[in-house]
């Protein structure tokens, strides 16, 4: 009787088995990557996984999603909520739930389910790299060379200590895991050395930094050229710096030359060809919202050269876009008021060369180029064919007037309402301030992205527009 229960018993648990794993199968295929969750104080009704590609699902009205996805590589992701983001961890086939509060996002979401351990590691990781970030940005990579290397191995060891210290409360990870997120660590710090002799020169401009002959041997041990680590993020990051950081020597003035130059020593530095596609396709992008004539110039070679259909088509119908702009184009026309109130439009300059900047007084970026655009005005306050136009976009228009008064702005003050505001940002495709536009004489656009009042192309480029 003992027997034949016990034998019963196993016939009922293999028949609930054999329902459970049909109903799992008849939903999802073993490959399919599950993510549910709920996000609190949501005010997005989408969210998005990023990866090769953006897989959207939406967030129903009490904060809940589910995103179902078919995954090629195990490794870092992120998910996209409205302006925030949260990375995560992800063997295809993975069944994860988080749970989230939309206004403390990082500091609040928890995983469960698979690797959940590794993504909440993920959390405490970020939140650390935060509390890591310099605190004076301008200090810290103006430090002398030796002790800005301290610094960051310091930092770089915080970082790794972490890892074990977890794992230590919590078990070890996932092997694949505890590669990738070592990797991370090791090219954040890369980047933070490639970053060093560029924002020196840049916070420092009357210095001239010298590098010792041994400061880059930190790349010797680093995987340069690796398909394998394009999905640990800050490997993307590396190679774009890496690329940067061989072609610093680039003697060119100008930074059309420059950016052909860059596009060809891709080819010249990598030979993985996901990892060239990911740089053509980074570079082309960067330059797009930088300078469309220059983009125009490297368009032919980025489709001969681009194998990966969704980025060349991306970057296509991003220079599409950006065509209404390019050189020799009639500049969109504004209407902004001056302090005293009176209202100036663009067709009020006609017949002299237009330098705008595009800013707002809470835009530090903004206010760090104000000392070099007077030096500009100064250079040439003799000439009567060029005006230097500063349109704010501030929503405080008593701000923006304060500002100009205490600061006895020169040049031609403008002030855009919430109207113009829209309109010139759509209209010249603005996604960043400071924004600086060249107009020539007759009105028509000669940069849409001209270089900053800081760069050294400036003087060339408008010398140049002056001279037609």
């Amino acid at each position: 009787m003992f027997q034949n229960n016990i034998v019963f018993v196993l016939i009922i648990s293999l028949f609930f088995l054999l329902i459970s794993c049909k109903e799992k199968s008849k939903h999802y295929t073993p490959t399919t990557t599950l993510i549910e969750g709920q996000i609190a104080s949501s005010d997005s009704p989408v969210i998005s996984l990023f990866g090769s590609e953006e897989i959207k699902a939406a967030i129903d009205p009490t904060g809940k999603f589910i995103i179902q996805a078919e995954l090629e590589k195990a490794g870092f992701y992120s998910l996209g909520l409205s302006n925030h983001t949260i990375q995560l961890f992800i063997v295809p086939g993975d069944r994860i739930s988080l749970t989230a509060d939309q206004r403390t996002l990082q500091a609040s979401v928890v995983f469960k389910g698979d690797h959940a351990k590794e993504n909440n590691y993920l959390v405490v990781y970020e939140n650390l790299k935060s509390t890591l970030q310099p605190q004076d940005f301008q200090t810290f990579f103006t430090q002398l060379e030796d002790e800005f290397i301290k610094a960051v191995e310091e930092r770089t060891a915080v970082l790794n200590a972490s890892q074990q210290d977890y794992q230590k409360k919590n078990g070890p990870f996932d092997e694949f895991f505890a590669e990738m997120i070592s990797e991370e660590v090791t090219y954040d710090a890369a980047i933070m050395k490639m970053n060093y002799p560029v924002y020196f020169e840049y916070l420092m401009p009357d210095s001239n930094v010298v590098l010792s002959d041994t400061y880059d041997s930190f790349l010797q041990n680093l995987e340069i050229d690796s398909e394998d680590n394009l999905m640990v993020p800050a490997y993307k990051g590396f190679i774009m710096k890496y690329l940067e950081f061989k072609t610093k020597n680039d003697t060119s003035d100008h930074e059309s030359t420059q950016n052909i130059n860059r596009f060809n020593n891709i080819s010249k530095l990598f030979q993985s060809e996901n990892v060239k596609n990911l740089l053509y396709y980074t570079l082309l992008k960067e330059i797009l919202e930088t300078s469309i004539n220059d983009a125009s110039l490297l368009m032919d070679m980025y489709t001969e050269a681009q194998t990966n259909t969704k980025y060349k088509n991306e970057i296509t119908t991003g220079f599409n876009s950006w065509s209404s702009l390019l050189k020799g184009k009639s500049a969109p026309d504004f209407e902004c008021s001056a302090v005293n109130g009176k209202t100036v439009s663009l067709h009020n300059f006609t017949g002299k060369l237009i330098y705008i900047d595009i800013w707002a007084t809470w835009c530090g970026p903004c206010l760090r180029e104000l000392p070099y655009l007077e030096n500009l005005q100064e250079k040439y306050k003799q000439r009567e064919d060029i005006a230097f136009i500063s349109i704010s976009i501030d929503d405080d228009k008593a701000a923006w007037s304060t500002m100009v008064k205490e600061k006895d702005m020169k040049g031609i003050q403008l002030h855009a309402n919430t109207e113009m505001h829209l309109k010139i940002v759509s209209d010249y495709l603005i996604n960043g301030i400071p924004r600086f536009i060249i107009i020539d004489k007759s009105g028509n656009i000669w940069n849409a992205n001209a270089p900053r009042p800081s760069s050294k192309e400036i003087i060339h480029e408008i010398d140049q527009a002056l001279a037609i």
